[in-house]
């Protein structure tokens, strides 16, 4: 009987399948959903604005591109573990969050970066981004057959 199942291959430090590629799809929609649950709370409305919301949430989308990638969260080993998973997501989202402001910074971009935002940003960002990887951990668990 042909096995079905996909098994991931690696290249390097990132998993080579569609897998990965859907991943990073929804990682940037939530970072999206963050940024714009922030706006919401500061009475701006993203829907209404949808292109302000997309400059906003760019430079972070960016900053979860570059630090997930340069620090494994893509990794077979990551997606394995729940501890490796809330390991390397924390520190990509802090690093995420410092490279997105440095880019926020920049007036390719609205608005700044200042500490404080940078901190809340990094704390609230986490709630929203841990959950979501601790699910695709769970069930990359499930499928593999680990508990």
């Amino acid at each position: 009987m042909i096995e079905s199942r996909i098994q991931p291959k690696s290249v390097g430090r990132i998993v080579t399948e569609p897998f990965v590629l859907s991943l990073a799809v929804v990682d940037a929609l939530v970072v999206v959903a963050f940024i714009g649950v922030g706006l919401f709370m500061h009475t701006i409305e993203p829907w209404a604005f949808p292109a302000y919301t997309v400059r906003t949430a760019t430079p972070f989308v960016i900053g979860w591109a570059i630090a997930a990638s340069l620090l494994g969260a893509y990794r077979t080993r990551v997606l394995e573990s729940v501890g490796r998973t809330l390991g390397t997501v924390a520190v990509a989202w802090i690093a995420a969050t410092l490279i997105g402001g440095a880019i926020r910074s920049s007036s390719l971009f609205p608005g700044g970066a200042p500490p404080e935002f940078l901190l809340v940003n990094a704390g609230l960002g986490l709630g929203f981004i841990l959950p979501w990887r601790l699910a695709v951990t769970a069930g990359h668990r499930l499928r593999a057959g680990r508990r």
